[in-house]
Protein backbone atom coordinates (compact mmCIF):
# COMPACT_ATOMS: atom_id res chain seq x y z
CA UNK A 1 0.00 0.00 0.00
CA UNK A 2 2.87 2.39 0.50
CA UNK A 3 3.98 1.94 -2.73
CA UNK A 4 0.72 2.19 -4.14
CA UNK A 5 0.47 5.39 -2.51
CA UNK A 6 3.71 6.76 -3.24
CA UNK A 7 2.46 6.28 -7.39
CA UNK A 8 -0.75 8.29 -6.78
CA UNK A 9 1.47 11.04 -5.70
CA UNK A 10 4.07 10.80 -8.32
CA UNK A 11 1.11 10.36 -11.22
CA UNK A 12 -0.68 13.40 -10.11
CA UNK A 13 2.31 15.83 -9.99
CA UNK A 14 3.03 14.53 -13.13
CA UNK A 15 -0.63 15.09 -14.86
CA UNK A 16 -0.59 18.55 -12.81
CA UNK A 17 2.66 18.99 -14.81
CA UNK A 18 1.82 19.10 -18.43
CA UNK A 19 -0.70 22.14 -17.82
CA UNK A 20 1.71 24.02 -15.34
CA UNK A 21 3.44 26.87 -15.87
CA UNK A 22 6.91 26.93 -17.34
CA UNK A 23 9.50 26.95 -14.82
CA UNK A 24 12.78 28.76 -14.93
CA UNK A 25 15.87 26.85 -14.86
CA UNK A 26 19.46 27.06 -15.77
CA UNK A 27 22.01 24.37 -16.16
CA UNK A 28 25.71 24.40 -16.74
CA UNK A 29 26.89 24.42 -20.56
CA UNK A 30 29.34 22.97 -19.96
CA UNK A 31 27.11 19.62 -19.56
CA UNK A 32 25.44 19.94 -22.75
CA UNK A 33 25.55 21.11 -25.99
CA UNK A 34 23.09 23.53 -26.60
CA UNK A 35 24.10 25.10 -30.20
CA UNK A 36 21.64 25.00 -32.85
CA UNK A 37 21.73 22.13 -34.85
CA UNK A 38 19.83 20.13 -37.32
CA UNK A 39 18.90 17.16 -34.63
CA UNK A 40 17.32 15.19 -37.52
CA UNK A 41 20.45 12.98 -38.10
CA UNK A 42 20.24 8.84 -37.59
CA UNK A 43 16.10 9.05 -38.01
CA UNK A 44 14.71 7.08 -41.28
CA UNK A 45 11.46 6.73 -42.39
CA UNK A 46 10.33 3.31 -43.37
CA UNK A 47 5.90 3.32 -43.22
CA UNK A 48 3.86 0.16 -43.15
CA UNK A 49 0.53 -0.58 -44.67
CA UNK A 50 -2.40 2.10 -44.84
CA UNK A 51 -5.33 1.45 -43.44
CA UNK A 52 -6.95 4.65 -45.35
CA UNK A 53 -4.51 6.90 -46.08
CA UNK A 54 -1.79 6.49 -48.59
CA UNK A 55 -0.83 10.23 -48.06
CA UNK A 56 0.59 9.54 -44.20
CA UNK A 57 3.72 10.26 -43.21
CA UNK A 58 5.77 7.16 -42.27
CA UNK A 59 6.87 6.78 -39.20
CA UNK A 60 10.25 8.61 -37.47
CA UNK A 61 12.29 5.49 -37.06
CA UNK A 62 15.09 6.47 -34.64
CA UNK A 63 18.28 4.78 -34.59
CA UNK A 64 19.12 2.59 -30.91
CA UNK A 65 22.04 5.85 -30.56
CA UNK A 66 18.32 8.41 -30.24
CA UNK A 67 17.00 5.69 -28.13
CA UNK A 68 16.67 8.01 -25.20
CA UNK A 69 13.47 10.60 -24.67
CA UNK A 70 12.53 12.37 -21.20
CA UNK A 71 9.13 13.42 -19.76
CA UNK A 72 10.98 17.63 -20.36
CA UNK A 73 8.63 18.97 -17.87
CA UNK A 74 8.13 22.11 -19.47
CA UNK A 75 12.02 22.75 -19.61
CA UNK A 76 12.30 26.18 -21.01
CA UNK A 77 15.41 25.27 -23.02
CA UNK A 78 14.44 22.89 -25.48
CA UNK A 79 18.10 22.97 -26.84
CA UNK A 80 19.39 22.38 -24.02
CA UNK A 81 17.68 18.69 -24.50
CA UNK A 82 17.13 17.81 -28.44
CA UNK A 83 21.24 19.15 -28.79
CA UNK A 84 21.92 16.25 -26.59
CA UNK A 85 21.36 13.56 -29.21
CA UNK A 86 17.63 13.13 -27.41
CA UNK A 87 15.29 11.40 -30.08
CA UNK A 88 12.07 11.82 -27.75
CA UNK A 89 9.86 13.32 -25.59
CA UNK A 90 6.97 12.06 -23.86
CA UNK A 91 3.67 14.47 -23.04
CA UNK A 92 0.66 13.81 -20.91
CA UNK A 93 -2.21 14.86 -22.72
CA UNK A 94 -5.09 14.87 -20.73
CA UNK A 95 -8.51 14.55 -21.75
CA UNK A 96 -10.66 16.58 -19.06
CA UNK A 97 -8.49 19.46 -20.15
CA UNK A 98 -9.18 19.58 -23.27
CA UNK A 99 -12.97 18.53 -23.60
CA UNK A 100 -14.30 19.52 -19.92
CA UNK A 101 -17.83 19.73 -21.22
CA UNK A 102 -19.50 18.27 -24.22
CA UNK A 103 -19.45 21.52 -26.79
CA UNK A 104 -21.20 20.89 -29.90
CA UNK A 105 -19.97 23.47 -33.35
CA UNK A 106 -19.82 25.69 -34.06
CA UNK A 107 -16.73 26.21 -32.13
CA UNK A 108 -14.91 28.63 -30.56
CA UNK A 109 -11.47 30.95 -31.27
CA UNK A 110 -8.70 28.55 -30.08
CA UNK A 111 -11.37 25.06 -30.41
CA UNK A 112 -10.81 22.39 -32.91
CA UNK A 113 -14.03 20.68 -34.43
CA UNK A 114 -14.24 17.15 -34.75
CA UNK A 115 -16.47 14.48 -34.81
CA UNK A 116 -19.68 16.95 -34.14
CA UNK A 117 -17.36 17.97 -31.02
CA UNK A 118 -15.55 21.00 -30.10
CA UNK A 119 -12.08 20.55 -28.28
CA UNK A 120 -10.81 23.21 -26.62
CA UNK A 121 -6.80 23.61 -27.37
CA UNK A 122 -4.57 24.14 -24.36
CA UNK A 123 -2.01 26.62 -26.12
CA UNK A 124 0.78 25.61 -24.45
CA UNK A 125 0.80 22.27 -24.99
CA UNK A 126 0.02 23.03 -28.57
CA UNK A 127 3.21 25.11 -29.09
CA UNK A 128 5.20 22.20 -27.22
CA UNK A 129 4.33 19.70 -29.68
CA UNK A 130 4.49 22.15 -32.40
CA UNK A 131 8.35 23.34 -31.22
CA UNK A 132 9.71 19.39 -30.39
CA UNK A 133 8.37 18.36 -33.97
CA UNK A 134 10.52 21.19 -35.72
CA UNK A 135 13.56 20.28 -33.51
CA UNK A 136 13.44 16.76 -34.58
CA UNK A 137 12.46 15.16 -31.76
CA UNK A 138 9.64 11.86 -32.03
CA UNK A 139 6.91 12.90 -29.49
CA UNK A 140 4.89 10.65 -27.32
CA UNK A 141 1.56 11.53 -26.47
CA UNK A 142 0.40 9.84 -23.27
CA UNK A 143 -3.31 10.06 -23.63
CA UNK A 144 -5.97 9.68 -20.57
CA UNK A 145 -7.93 11.65 -17.72
CA UNK A 146 -11.72 11.12 -18.22
CA UNK A 147 -14.00 13.91 -18.09
CA UNK A 148 -16.42 14.49 -15.67
CA UNK A 149 -19.42 14.32 -18.25
CA UNK A 150 -17.94 10.90 -19.49
CA UNK A 151 -17.94 9.14 -16.34
CA UNK A 152 -21.13 10.29 -14.65
CA UNK A 153 -23.02 8.15 -12.56
CA UNK A 154 -19.84 5.78 -12.28
CA UNK A 155 -18.70 5.12 -8.34
CA UNK A 156 -14.84 4.88 -8.58
CA UNK A 157 -12.45 4.56 -5.62
CA UNK A 158 -10.84 7.29 -6.41
CA UNK A 159 -8.77 9.82 -3.90
CA UNK A 160 -9.63 13.30 -4.00
CA UNK A 161 -7.59 14.68 -7.26
CA UNK A 162 -7.66 11.25 -9.21
CA UNK A 163 -11.10 10.89 -10.58
CA UNK A 164 -9.96 11.45 -13.96
CA UNK A 165 -8.31 7.92 -13.28
CA UNK A 166 -11.89 6.59 -13.67
CA UNK A 167 -12.87 4.96 -16.72
CA UNK A 168 -15.36 6.56 -19.43
CA UNK A 169 -18.80 4.64 -19.53
CA UNK A 170 -18.56 4.77 -23.50
CA UNK A 171 -15.43 4.02 -24.59
CA UNK A 172 -16.27 5.62 -28.40
CA UNK A 173 -16.01 8.91 -26.49
CA UNK A 174 -12.18 8.20 -25.09
CA UNK A 175 -11.54 7.02 -29.11
CA UNK A 176 -13.28 10.71 -30.58
CA UNK A 177 -10.96 12.27 -28.40
CA UNK A 178 -7.59 10.48 -29.45
CA UNK A 179 -8.97 11.08 -33.17
CA UNK A 180 -9.07 14.47 -32.75
CA UNK A 181 -5.08 14.29 -31.61
CA UNK A 182 -4.42 11.76 -34.16
CA UNK A 183 -5.74 14.45 -36.78
CA UNK A 184 -4.16 17.54 -35.62
CA UNK A 185 -0.60 16.03 -34.73
CA UNK A 186 -0.56 14.44 -38.25
CA UNK A 187 2.72 16.51 -39.40
CA UNK A 188 0.60 17.73 -41.99
CA UNK A 189 -1.29 20.59 -40.41
CA UNK A 190 1.48 23.30 -39.20
CA UNK A 191 0.86 22.14 -35.23
CA UNK A 192 3.69 19.34 -35.15
CA UNK A 193 3.31 15.50 -35.24
CA UNK A 194 2.58 12.80 -32.25
CA UNK A 195 3.72 9.89 -33.77
CA UNK A 196 2.98 7.61 -30.36
CA UNK A 197 -0.38 7.19 -28.77
CA UNK A 198 -0.63 5.62 -25.10
CA UNK A 199 -3.59 4.43 -24.08
CA UNK A 200 -4.10 5.43 -20.41
CA UNK A 201 -1.73 4.86 -17.82
CA UNK A 202 -0.83 1.46 -16.42
CA UNK A 203 -3.78 -0.31 -17.07
CA UNK A 204 -3.07 -3.39 -14.96
CA UNK A 205 -3.77 -0.69 -11.69
CA UNK A 206 -7.01 0.22 -10.56
CA UNK A 207 -5.54 3.32 -8.94
CA UNK A 208 -4.83 4.79 -12.52
CA UNK A 209 -7.38 2.42 -14.49
CA UNK A 210 -10.19 2.37 -11.56
CA UNK A 211 -13.63 0.68 -13.41
CA UNK A 212 -15.24 1.29 -10.05
CA UNK A 213 -14.11 -1.27 -7.84
CA UNK A 214 -11.91 -1.56 -4.69
CA UNK A 215 -11.69 -0.92 -1.03
CA UNK A 216 -13.70 -3.77 -0.79
CA UNK A 217 -15.78 -4.14 -3.77
CA UNK A 218 -14.02 -6.51 -5.88
CA UNK A 219 -13.16 -6.32 -9.31
CA UNK A 220 -14.41 -8.73 -12.09
CA UNK A 221 -11.56 -9.49 -14.29
CA UNK A 222 -13.52 -10.21 -17.41
CA UNK A 223 -14.74 -6.74 -16.98
CA UNK A 224 -11.75 -5.35 -16.45
CA UNK A 225 -10.12 -6.35 -19.15
CA UNK A 226 -13.15 -5.52 -21.44
CA UNK A 227 -12.77 -2.30 -20.55
CA UNK A 228 -9.20 -2.27 -21.20
CA UNK A 229 -9.67 -3.67 -24.83
CA UNK A 230 -12.49 -1.25 -25.29
CA UNK A 231 -10.72 2.17 -24.86
CA UNK A 232 -7.44 0.42 -26.80
CA UNK A 233 -9.43 -0.76 -29.96
CA UNK A 234 -11.24 2.49 -30.21
CA UNK A 235 -8.46 4.86 -30.13
CA UNK A 236 -6.20 2.08 -32.18
CA UNK A 237 -8.94 2.29 -34.69
CA UNK A 238 -9.53 6.71 -34.42
CA UNK A 239 -5.58 6.76 -34.80
CA UNK A 240 -5.90 4.19 -37.73
CA UNK A 241 -8.11 6.27 -39.55
CA UNK A 242 -6.63 9.55 -39.15
CA UNK A 243 -2.52 8.53 -39.00
CA UNK A 244 -1.99 4.93 -39.81
CA UNK A 245 1.60 4.80 -39.49
CA UNK A 246 1.28 5.84 -36.19
CA UNK A 247 1.90 3.62 -33.34
CA UNK A 248 -0.67 2.87 -30.55
CA UNK A 249 0.44 0.92 -27.04
CA UNK A 250 -0.81 -0.46 -24.28
CA UNK A 251 0.58 1.15 -20.66
CA UNK A 252 1.29 -1.08 -17.49
CA UNK A 253 3.35 -0.97 -14.91
CA UNK A 254 6.29 -3.45 -13.40
CA UNK A 255 3.64 -5.79 -11.90
CA UNK A 256 3.89 -8.58 -14.11
CA UNK A 257 3.92 -11.99 -13.72
CA UNK A 258 0.67 -14.30 -13.51
CA UNK A 259 -0.75 -15.09 -11.14
CA UNK A 260 1.33 -13.00 -8.25
CA UNK A 261 -0.11 -9.45 -9.32
CA UNK A 262 -3.85 -11.29 -10.61
CA UNK A 263 -5.35 -9.62 -7.16
CA UNK A 264 -8.75 -8.45 -8.79
CA UNK A 265 -10.40 -8.66 -5.23
CA UNK A 266 -7.73 -7.14 -3.32
CA UNK A 267 -8.21 -3.37 -1.50
CA UNK A 268 -5.83 -2.46 -4.49
CA UNK A 269 -6.57 -4.37 -7.09
CA UNK A 270 -4.32 -5.15 -9.53
CA UNK A 271 -3.84 -7.20 -12.58
CA UNK A 272 -0.81 -8.98 -13.89
CA UNK A 273 1.28 -7.59 -17.13
CA UNK A 274 0.79 -11.10 -18.44
CA UNK A 275 -2.74 -11.35 -18.19
CA UNK A 276 -3.93 -7.88 -19.53
CA UNK A 277 -1.47 -8.61 -22.24
CA UNK A 278 -3.74 -11.86 -22.84
CA UNK A 279 -6.82 -10.15 -22.67
CA UNK A 280 -5.35 -7.36 -24.97
CA UNK A 281 -4.34 -9.74 -27.22
CA UNK A 282 -7.71 -11.74 -27.07
CA UNK A 283 -10.12 -8.31 -27.91
CA UNK A 284 -7.55 -6.45 -30.45
CA UNK A 285 -8.14 -9.12 -33.02
CA UNK A 286 -5.81 -7.83 -36.22
CA UNK A 287 -4.84 -4.89 -34.61
CA UNK A 288 -0.93 -4.31 -34.39
CA UNK A 289 -0.86 -3.95 -30.61
CA UNK A 290 2.39 -2.68 -28.53
CA UNK A 291 3.35 -2.31 -25.25
CA UNK A 292 4.32 0.84 -22.89
CA UNK A 293 6.32 -0.21 -19.95
CA UNK A 294 7.04 0.98 -17.14
CA UNK A 295 9.95 -0.64 -15.60
CA UNK A 296 10.92 1.36 -12.28
CA UNK A 297 12.63 -0.84 -9.69
CA UNK A 298 10.75 -2.54 -7.21
CA UNK A 299 10.91 0.05 -4.15
CA UNK A 300 10.64 3.11 -6.32
CA UNK A 301 12.77 4.66 -3.78
CA UNK A 302 15.71 2.47 -4.34
CA UNK A 303 18.71 2.61 -7.35
CA UNK A 304 18.60 -1.27 -6.99
CA UNK A 305 17.44 -3.51 -9.84
CA UNK A 306 19.06 -6.92 -10.66
CA UNK A 307 18.59 -9.70 -13.28
CA UNK A 308 16.64 -11.76 -10.46
CA UNK A 309 13.60 -8.80 -10.12
CA UNK A 310 10.93 -11.68 -11.56
CA UNK A 311 8.38 -11.59 -10.92
CA UNK A 312 8.29 -7.74 -11.01
CA UNK A 313 9.78 -6.79 -14.64
CA UNK A 314 12.56 -3.55 -14.35
CA UNK A 315 15.85 -2.27 -15.52
CA UNK A 316 16.98 -5.36 -14.09
CA UNK A 317 15.43 -8.56 -15.96
CA UNK A 318 13.73 -6.19 -18.60
CA UNK A 319 14.59 -8.98 -21.38
CA UNK A 320 11.62 -11.10 -19.24
CA UNK A 321 9.23 -8.45 -20.88
CA UNK A 322 10.95 -9.08 -24.32
CA UNK A 323 11.66 -12.62 -24.19
CA UNK A 324 7.59 -13.66 -22.81
CA UNK A 325 6.27 -11.37 -25.79
CA UNK A 326 8.13 -13.34 -28.09
CA UNK A 327 8.00 -16.32 -26.74
CA UNK A 328 3.87 -16.09 -25.87
CA UNK A 329 2.80 -14.22 -29.41
CA UNK A 330 4.81 -15.65 -31.95
CA UNK A 331 2.68 -14.24 -34.51
CA UNK A 332 2.23 -10.65 -33.73
CA UNK A 333 5.59 -9.45 -34.44
CA UNK A 334 4.01 -5.66 -33.71
CA UNK A 335 4.55 -7.05 -30.05
CA UNK A 336 8.03 -7.51 -29.81
CA UNK A 337 8.03 -3.70 -30.50
CA UNK A 338 8.50 -2.27 -26.81
CA UNK A 339 8.63 1.51 -25.75
CA UNK A 340 9.36 1.96 -22.70
CA UNK A 341 7.28 5.61 -21.69
CA UNK A 342 7.69 5.84 -17.97
CA UNK A 343 10.14 5.51 -15.39
CA UNK A 344 12.93 6.78 -13.72
CA UNK A 345 15.67 6.59 -10.59
CA UNK A 346 15.65 8.09 -7.33
CA UNK A 347 18.39 10.25 -6.10
CA UNK A 348 17.22 10.66 -2.31
CA UNK A 349 18.14 8.16 0.16
CA UNK A 350 18.43 5.42 0.68
CA UNK A 351 19.54 6.42 -2.79
CA UNK A 352 21.91 9.18 -3.64
CA UNK A 353 23.27 11.59 -6.77
CA UNK A 354 25.85 9.46 -7.41
CA UNK A 355 23.82 5.85 -7.30
CA UNK A 356 21.27 7.44 -9.69
CA UNK A 357 24.08 8.15 -12.30
CA UNK A 358 25.66 5.00 -11.89
CA UNK A 359 21.99 3.08 -12.30
CA UNK A 360 21.11 5.36 -15.36
CA UNK A 361 23.74 4.37 -17.13
CA UNK A 362 23.18 0.78 -15.95
CA UNK A 363 19.73 1.63 -17.21
CA UNK A 364 20.90 2.45 -20.61
CA UNK A 365 23.40 -0.73 -20.73
CA UNK A 366 20.35 -3.42 -20.42
CA UNK A 367 17.95 -1.58 -22.68
CA UNK A 368 20.36 -1.79 -25.99
CA UNK A 369 21.28 -5.03 -24.97
CA UNK A 370 17.50 -6.00 -25.41
CA UNK A 371 16.83 -6.08 -29.28
CA UNK A 372 13.52 -5.13 -29.81
CA UNK A 373 13.20 -1.94 -27.26
CA UNK A 374 12.49 1.19 -29.47
CA UNK A 375 12.40 4.02 -26.84
CA UNK A 376 13.48 4.71 -23.55
CA UNK A 377 11.59 7.94 -21.74
CA UNK A 378 13.15 8.85 -18.71
CA UNK A 379 11.03 9.97 -16.33
CA UNK A 380 11.72 12.88 -15.49
CA UNK A 381 14.25 15.89 -16.19
CA UNK A 382 13.05 18.13 -13.22
CA UNK A 383 12.51 17.43 -9.93
CA UNK A 384 8.60 18.66 -8.26
CA UNK A 385 8.73 19.44 -4.78
CA UNK A 386 5.63 17.36 -4.22
CA UNK A 387 7.74 14.15 -4.96
CA UNK A 388 11.08 15.08 -2.63
CA UNK A 389 8.44 15.50 0.13
CA UNK A 390 7.45 11.92 -0.13
CA UNK A 391 10.96 11.01 -0.46
CA UNK A 392 11.03 10.80 -4.38
CA UNK A 393 13.63 12.77 -6.20
CA UNK A 394 13.55 10.93 -9.95
CA UNK A 395 14.42 13.91 -11.58
CA UNK A 396 17.76 14.00 -13.45
CA UNK A 397 17.61 18.26 -12.00
CA UNK A 398 16.87 19.34 -8.55
CA UNK A 399 13.70 21.59 -8.40
CA UNK A 400 15.90 24.78 -8.33
CA UNK A 401 16.75 23.25 -12.06
CA UNK A 402 20.48 22.73 -10.55
CA UNK A 403 21.61 19.74 -12.44
CA UNK A 404 22.23 16.12 -10.69
CA UNK A 405 25.47 13.99 -11.98
CA UNK A 406 23.06 11.83 -13.87
CA UNK A 407 22.24 14.26 -16.06
CA UNK A 408 25.67 14.66 -17.45
CA UNK A 409 25.39 10.93 -17.70
CA UNK A 410 21.80 10.70 -19.39
CA UNK A 411 22.71 13.79 -22.08
CA UNK A 412 26.45 13.16 -22.79
CA UNK A 413 25.82 8.61 -22.89
CA UNK A 414 25.47 8.74 -27.27
CA UNK A 415 26.55 11.56 -28.47
CA UNK A 416 27.68 10.14 -31.92
CA UNK A 417 27.05 13.21 -33.32
CA UNK A 418 29.95 14.57 -32.13
CA UNK A 419 33.40 14.54 -33.75
CA UNK A 420 35.02 12.25 -32.04
CA UNK A 421 31.14 10.78 -30.93
CA UNK A 422 31.24 10.36 -27.44
CA UNK A 423 29.45 7.05 -26.28
CA UNK A 424 29.54 4.95 -22.92
CA UNK A 425 26.66 2.97 -21.40
CA UNK A 426 26.52 0.77 -23.93
CA UNK A 427 26.45 2.93 -26.66
CA UNK A 428 29.72 2.43 -27.52
CA UNK A 429 28.54 -1.31 -28.41
CA UNK A 430 25.99 -0.38 -31.15
CA UNK A 431 25.51 -1.30 -33.76
CA UNK A 432 26.41 -4.87 -31.28
CA UNK A 433 25.13 -6.04 -28.30
CA UNK A 434 27.82 -7.45 -25.69
CA UNK A 435 27.61 -10.88 -25.16
CA UNK A 436 29.07 -11.24 -21.62
CA UNK A 437 29.66 -15.30 -20.18
CA UNK A 438 29.89 -14.84 -16.38
CA UNK A 439 30.79 -17.21 -13.55
CA UNK A 440 29.48 -17.53 -10.11
CA UNK A 441 30.35 -20.36 -7.99
CA UNK A 442 27.03 -21.18 -5.85
CA UNK A 443 24.96 -20.56 -9.29
CA UNK A 444 27.09 -21.45 -11.92
CA UNK A 445 27.98 -19.91 -15.48
CA UNK A 446 25.62 -17.12 -17.15
CA UNK A 447 25.34 -15.58 -20.49
CA UNK A 448 23.46 -12.38 -21.43
CA UNK A 449 24.06 -8.98 -22.86
CA UNK A 450 22.34 -7.28 -19.99
CA UNK A 451 24.16 -6.90 -17.05
CA UNK A 452 25.17 -9.99 -14.90
CA UNK A 453 23.41 -11.23 -11.86
CA UNK A 454 25.08 -9.67 -8.16
CA UNK A 455 27.81 -12.17 -7.75
CA UNK A 456 28.93 -13.33 -11.16
CA UNK A 457 32.44 -12.44 -12.35
CA UNK A 458 32.84 -11.94 -16.31
CA UNK A 459 34.75 -14.78 -17.88
CA UNK A 460 34.77 -13.60 -21.93
CA UNK A 461 33.10 -11.15 -24.00
CA UNK A 462 31.57 -11.73 -28.14
CA UNK A 463 29.26 -9.26 -29.72
CA UNK A 464 26.29 -10.02 -31.61
CA UNK A 465 23.89 -7.54 -33.98
CA UNK A 466 21.58 -5.73 -32.23
CA UNK A 467 19.48 -5.50 -35.55
CA UNK A 468 18.62 -8.44 -37.70
CA UNK A 469 21.26 -8.66 -40.79
CA UNK A 470 21.51 -11.43 -43.60
CA UNK A 471 22.48 -14.21 -42.49
CA UNK A 472 21.85 -14.36 -38.99
CA UNK A 473 19.95 -15.82 -36.16
CA UNK A 474 18.28 -14.16 -32.84
CA UNK A 475 19.42 -16.15 -29.48
CA UNK A 476 17.32 -16.09 -26.44
CA UNK A 477 18.42 -16.19 -23.22
CA UNK A 478 16.32 -18.69 -20.93
CA UNK A 479 16.43 -19.12 -16.87
CA UNK A 480 17.41 -22.39 -15.51
CA UNK A 481 16.78 -23.22 -12.13
CA UNK A 482 14.76 -20.15 -11.08
CA UNK A 483 16.28 -17.13 -8.56
CA UNK A 484 19.15 -19.02 -7.67
CA UNK A 485 20.12 -20.70 -10.94
CA UNK A 486 21.83 -20.43 -13.94
CA UNK A 487 21.08 -19.62 -17.84
CA UNK A 488 21.35 -21.15 -21.21
CA UNK A 489 21.27 -19.30 -24.46
CA UNK A 490 19.04 -21.20 -27.85
CA UNK A 491 17.42 -20.08 -31.06
CA UNK A 492 14.33 -21.02 -29.62
CA UNK A 493 12.16 -18.24 -28.96
CA UNK A 494 9.90 -20.59 -26.99
CA UNK A 495 13.03 -20.73 -24.81
CA UNK A 496 12.88 -25.33 -25.03
CA UNK A 497 9.62 -24.75 -22.24
CA UNK A 498 12.12 -22.65 -19.40
CA UNK A 499 11.45 -19.41 -18.69
CA UNK A 500 12.07 -16.80 -21.05
CA UNK A 501 15.03 -14.25 -20.24
CA UNK A 502 15.50 -11.91 -23.48
CA UNK A 503 16.85 -11.93 -27.00
CA UNK A 504 20.32 -11.27 -26.71
CA UNK A 505 20.93 -10.50 -30.25
CA UNK A 506 21.55 -11.91 -33.68
CA UNK A 507 24.71 -14.22 -34.22
CA UNK A 508 25.68 -15.04 -38.14
CA UNK A 509 24.86 -18.12 -38.90
CA UNK A 510 27.62 -18.96 -40.94
CA UNK A 511 31.64 -18.41 -40.32
CA UNK A 512 33.15 -14.81 -42.12
CA UNK A 513 36.26 -13.36 -41.81
CA UNK A 514 36.87 -12.50 -38.57
CA UNK A 515 34.02 -14.06 -36.59
CA UNK A 516 34.74 -16.81 -33.49
CA UNK A 517 32.59 -19.77 -33.47
CA UNK A 518 30.50 -20.11 -29.94
CA UNK A 519 29.62 -23.45 -28.74
CA UNK A 520 26.95 -24.29 -26.06
CA UNK A 521 28.02 -26.53 -23.30
CA UNK A 522 26.81 -28.56 -20.36
CA UNK A 523 28.66 -29.61 -17.32
CA UNK A 524 27.79 -33.34 -17.14
CA UNK A 525 28.10 -33.60 -13.10
CA UNK A 526 25.67 -30.89 -12.34
CA UNK A 527 23.87 -29.44 -15.53
CA UNK A 528 25.41 -26.22 -15.36
CA UNK A 529 25.74 -24.74 -19.06
CA UNK A 530 27.93 -22.15 -20.73
CA UNK A 531 29.06 -20.50 -24.16
CA UNK A 532 32.36 -21.34 -25.11
CA UNK A 533 34.66 -20.39 -28.22
CA UNK A 534 36.32 -23.88 -28.22
CA UNK A 535 34.84 -27.06 -29.86
CA UNK A 536 35.67 -29.14 -27.41
CA UNK A 537 33.88 -27.12 -24.99
CA UNK A 538 36.94 -27.07 -22.56
CA UNK A 539 36.84 -30.78 -21.61
CA UNK A 540 32.77 -31.04 -20.55
CA UNK A 541 29.70 -31.74 -23.33
CA UNK A 542 29.23 -30.32 -26.34
CA UNK A 543 25.39 -29.65 -26.67
CA UNK A 544 25.25 -27.42 -29.76
CA UNK A 545 27.04 -24.83 -32.13
CA UNK A 546 24.98 -21.17 -31.58
CA UNK A 547 26.68 -19.52 -34.24
CA UNK A 548 29.63 -17.17 -34.96
CA UNK A 549 29.61 -13.82 -33.34
CA UNK A 550 32.63 -11.15 -33.37
CA UNK A 551 34.98 -10.35 -31.11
Amino acid sequence: MRRVLTRKVRLLVAAAAATAAVLVATTPAAQSSTGQRDNTGDISYAGHASHTSATALPYPTRSAYRIKAIQPDAWPNMDEIAGNNTGGVAMNLVWASWENQVVSPPCAAGQQEYDNHCFTIPADVDSQINAWTAKGVVVTGVVYGTPAWARAGKTCDTAPGMEVFCTPNNAADYGRFVGMLAQRYDGQHGNGRVADFVVDNEVNSNSWFDIGCGSGAPCDETSWLDQIGANYDAAYDAVAQEQPTAKVLISLDHSFAAPTFDQPASASPTLSGMTVLRGLAARAGSRQWRVAFHPYPIDLRSNAFSPDDYPYVTYGDIGVLAGWLRATFPNTPSSWDIELTESGIDSLSPSSPQAQSQAVCDSFHNVLGTPGISNYVYHRMLDNPTEVAAGLGLGLHNADGSAKPAWATWALANRNDLDPPQLSCGFEALPYTTLVRGYDPSRGHWASSRLLPPGFRTEGTWHLYREEQPGTSMLYECSVGGAVGHNLLTHDPGCEGLQPLGPVGYISTSATPGTIALYRCVVPSNGDHFISPRSDCEGQRTEQLLGYAEP
